[in-house]
């Protein structure tokens, strides 16, 4: 019986170990009360460099869609394919089409990991 028990325990604790390696490390906040306080600035700086991430990115974003009006003013008047495309060649440049981009939080995540460690927490 125990071992059908342990059979069926497997898959779980398989799940949850390939579950926790995809996550980041574990956060221990600081357990006195000042380590306290010092966390929750640190907890702020994360919250506005976020919010700067976040502008960032939708700042690109309504360049990349200014981009593509742009492309599709210019060159909507084409019947022809390839018409079409040789006008989207020469007023994109660049070539491909333009990604909006997403916030990138992994600089704001690292800074708040040490700074989460200089008031007395730390990472597992």
């Amino acid at each position: 019986m125990k071992e059908r028990i342990s059979i069926r325990a497997a898959p779980a604790f398989l799940s949850t170990l390939v579950l926790t390696g995809c996550r980041g490390p574990v956060v221990h906040r600081p357990t006195t009360p000042a380590g306290a306080i010092c966390a929750e600035q640190c907890d702020q700086q994360r919250y506005n460099c976020n919010n700067a991430a976040e502008a960032i990115a939708q700042g690109s974003q309504g360049s990349c869609q200014a981009r593509r009006d742009h492309v599709e003013q210019r060159c909507s008047p084409w019947v022809k394919d390839s018409d079409k495309q040789r006008c989207q060649i020469v007023n994109n440049p660049g070539g491909g089409a333009c990604v909006d981009p997403s916030p990138d939080y992994g600089s704001c995540t690292r800074t708040w990991h040490g700074c989460i460690v200089s008031c007395g927490g730390y990472l597992e």
